[in-house]
């Protein structure tokens, strides 16, 4: 069973964050569109790669349910990326393959995997 632990919305773009089975998963739904989304997900992946540092829990990106995203959202999700590797935490990032733009966008990042599997891009 999880456990909401938080949520943030702006705009058409709404992220939860839950745990459950020694987890954590920010998931993000509806659609990122905003000209400059750094200004609020910044701040809310540094909180949740924060709580699973502390935590000492992995975190799961999960952009399956998500139905848009624009280019500029890359930014936040790539520093993210770099973040969980400085900070030794974790990250899974799972996309949906069934959803085409998903399939093409995401795949690209699977070069931010590491050897040791801290990082991990995945298809669903």
């Amino acid at each position: 069973m999880s456990v909401v632990v938080k949520r943030w919305v702006e705009g058409e773009l709404a992220l939860e964050l839950t745990r459950a089975e020694g987890l954590l998963r920010l998931a993000w739904r509806g659609r990122s569109a905003d000209r400059e989304p750094g200004r609020f997900l910044v701040p809310v992946l540094g909180e949740a790669l924060a709580l699973a540092k502390a935590e000492k829990l992995p975190l799961a990106l999960d952009f399956t349910e998500l139905e848009y995203m624009n280019s500029s959202t890359f930014t936040p999700v790539v520093k993210a990326l770099d973040e969980s590797r400085r900070l030794s935490v974790p990250l899974v990032l799972e996309y949906a393959l069934a959803r085409k733009w998903q399939a093409l966008s995401f795949s690209a990042l699977r070069t931010f995997e590491t050897l040791d599997g801290r990082i991990k891009v995945r298809g669903k």
